[in-house]
C-alpha cells in the first residue's frame, strides 16, 4: 500500500473535498459544496460534546492523495447494561464513483473492531456492507408509521412535493371542505382524547431533565447527558424545513408526568415525530394523547419511526399505515448488545439517530 493510500480521521480542512463527493453521490450534482453546507457539516460532525478525533468521521485517501470515500460519524454516549460506551452513529457513506473498490472496503472493515456502531438511515448497499462485517439488521425499527387526519390536504401536499408546480396552486380552499366531509363521514379520521391524561407544553429544560429517565429500562439506550442532548436538540433545530421543534408533556389525573413527545412541524402540514417517550404501561395513553394533540393542532398527518415497544399502542389507531423507510443496522462484537437486539431491548431512533439532520432532506 502506498504511503498516500490510507485511512485516517476526517479533518475540518477536508470538508470541501467531502462536500464535493456528497453532492456528486447524493444530489447527482458535480459541484463545489456551498459555504452553508460546509458550515453545517462542520457543526454536525465536529462540535458534539462527545466528539474526538479518534471517534469521529473517517476518510480514505487514494494513491493520488485525494479523498475518494468517507463515512461520517456522530459519536453518542450509550449505556450497555449499565456500562458507558461511546457508540458511533454512522451517517453518510460516500464513495466517489471514480474510486477504486478497495477504499470503501477498507472503510467498512475499519468499523469491524469498534464496540458499537449503528445507523438508522442505511440504504440497501450500506446495509449489505454492515452485514458483510457481521452486522445485524433491525427490520421493525426500519418502519415508519403515518397517521392521517386530513386525507385531501395530505394528497395535495404529497402531489406538490412530486410536482413542484402544483405547490403554487391554492389547494387549501379545495382540500378543507373535502376533509370536512371526510371527517364527518369517517369518524375514525378524528382522534378522541384518551381518558385520564392531558398534555401541556414542555420546556426544553424539563425535557433535558426527564427524557433520559424514560429510557433507563432498556438494556441498551442513549445516556442523553444534558450537554449531549442539548447539543443534539440545538443542531436538530437548525432543520427549519420541518418547522420549529415542539415538546409536549403528558400527565395523568394526579398531574404525575407519564410521558413526553417531541416533534417538528407547521400546522397545516405533516408533523414529524422524533421520539415518543412513555412510562411503562402508559404507552397507549401517551400515544393517544399525542395523536389527539396533533389532530386538534391542525396537522394533516403525523409520521415517525416505529419502536417495537410502541407498536401495539400505535396499531390501536385507525387510518394508520406503515412503510419501510430505511435500514436500521448495528455492528458490534459485544454479546450483550446482540442479545438486547434479539429481545427488542435496544433504543435507536429519533434524537438517537440522524433523521433530524439537514443532510437527510436539505441542500437540494
Amino acid at each position: 500500500m502506498s504511503e498516500r493510500d490510507r485511512i485516517r480521521p476526517m479533518e475540518m480542512d477536508d470538508i470541501p473535498q467531502v462536500g464535493r463527493i456528497f453532492f456528486k453521490v447524493f444530489r447527482k450534482k458535480p459541484i463545489e459544496s456551498p459555504e452553508e453546507f460546509n458550515r453545517y457539516f462542520k457543526e454536525l460532525f465536529f462540535t458534539s460534546p462527545s466528539y474526538s478525533r479518534e471517534n469521529g468521521s473517517i476518510v480514505h485517501e487514494g494513491p493520488d492523495g485525494r479523498i475518494d470515500s468517507v463515512i461520517s460519524v456522530i459519536p453518542m454516549q450509550y449505556s450497555v447494561v449499565g456500562r458507558p460506551v461511546t457508540a458511533r452513529l454512522l451517517c453518510t457513506f460516500m464513495v466517489d464513483p471514480a474510486a477504486a473498490p478497495r477504499g470503501p472496503a477498507k472503510l467498512t472493515l475499519a468499523f469491524r473492531r469498534q464496540d458499537f456502531c449503528f445507523t438508522d438511515s442505511a440504504s440497501p448497499v450500506s446495509a449489505d456492507h454492515f452485514k458483510a462485517v457481521g452486522g445485524v439488521e433491525l427490520p421493525m425499527q426500519g418502519l415508519e408509521w403515518r397517521r392521517t387526519f386530513r386525507p385531501a390536504a395530505l394528497l395535495a401536499h404529497r402531489s406538490s412535493q412530486r410536482i413542484p408546480l402544483l405547490g403554487r396552486l391554492p389547494a387549501g380552499p379545495l382540500a378543507s371542505p373535502l376533509d370536512g366531509i371526510a371527517r364527518r363521514m369517517v369518524s375514525t379520521l378524528c382522534v378522541e382524547a384518551p381518558p385520564g391524561v392531558h398534555d401541556e407544553a414542555m420546556t426544553q429544560d424539563a425535557f433535558l431533565s426527564h427524557a433520559p429517565t424514560f429510557l433507563t429500562d432498556y438494556s441498551v439506550h442513549p445516556v442523553w447527558s444534558r450537554p449531549e442532548l442539548e447539543w443534539i436538540m440545538r443542531v436538530a433545530a437548525l432543520n427549519d424545513k420541518w418547522g420549529a421543534p415542539q415538546i409536549r408533556a403528558v400527565f395523568d389525573r394526579s398531574d404525575k408526568l407519564c410521558g413526553c413527545f417531541i416533534y417538528f412541524g407547521r400546522p397545516g402540514s405533516v408533523a414529524h415525530v422524533l421520539n415518543v417517550l412513555p412510562a411503562r404501561g402508559m404507552e397507549r395513553a401517551v400515544i393517544g394523547r399525542m395523536l389527539h394533540h396533533l389532530d386538534k393542532a391542525g396537522y394533516i398527518a403525523a409520521e415517525g419511526r416505529v419502536q417495537p415497544r410502541l407498536l401495539n399502542a400505535l396499531s390501536r389507531h385507525r387510518a394508520m399505515v406503515y412503510r419501510h423507510k430505511a435500514h436500521v443496522c448495528v455492528s458490534t462484537p459485544r454479546a450483550e448488545i446482540r442479545e438486547a437486539i434479539e429481545r427488542n431491548d435496544i433504543y435507536i431512533g429519533g434524537l438517537a439517530g440522524e433523521s433530524w439532520s439537514r443532510l437527510m432532506s436539505d441542500f437540494q
